[in-house]
């Protein structure tokens, strides 16, 4: 009997776990598994949503006014039929701006989850910097992750500097409408050492 007690104990949070999953939004859900979880990195999105079921919708890529790439899927979550991007960005450095590479990750969903931007808006965990107003209301996040803490970006340029440097730096951008949402996490990488 002493072994059953692990067990049961261990299946029980594991139920817990799944079941307070299930209940999720289904926006905040797929934006947490294919872009959250993934670091936004577009090999680790592509992967996580084949997973879950995704199915190739686009790709494609453009070399101006900067190299970027995407790869959009389409995916069911919960009956909710959503689609999720996911990309690089580079700009090249002009005159005294270094290189800006970046990951990008996005779900949208077609119809109203205002459930879902909710969850998304206490998940970052810090203000936004800007909100738009209107129909559609935009939330702009900035901020810098460190692990899995999230917090508002130092406002001392070295502080500011070495997150920059060091790859903490986060952007996320959340749209709400009547009849859709969407979410864009970007993750501003670490510039490329000079050599």
């Amino acid at each position: 009997m002493r072994r059953l007690g692990p067990m049961l104990i261990a299946t029980t949070i594991l139920t817990a776990e799944t079941n307070a999953q299930v209940h999720e939004p289904p926006l905040f859900a797929v934006f947490k598994a294919s872009c959250v979880d993934t670091g936004a990195n577009p090999d680790a999105v592509k992967s996580a949503v084949e997973a879950a079921g995704g199915k190739q919708h686009a790709s494609g890529a453009t070399a101006q006014p900067f190299p970027m790439t995407v790869i959009t899927w389409d995916i069911t979550v919960g009956g909710a039929s959503l689609n999720v991007s996911a990309g690089t960005q580079q700009v090249a450095p002009v005159q005294n701006r270094p290189e800006e590479n970046s990951n990008q990750c996005v779900v949208s969903s077609f119809v109203n989850d205002d459930a879902s931007v909710e969850a998304i808006r206490n998940w970052v965990g810090v203000p936004p910097a800007n909100v738009l107003r209107g129909n559609p209301t935009i939330y702009f996040f900035n901020y810098q992750e460190q692990g899995s803490a999230r917090s508002t970006l130092p406002t001392a340029k070295t502080a500011y500097d070495l997150a920059k440097l060091e790859g903490h730096i986060w952007s996320l951008v959340v749209l709400q409408s009547q009849d859709g949402a969407s979410v864009q996490l970007v993750h501003h990488l670490a510039p490329p050492i000079p050599r």
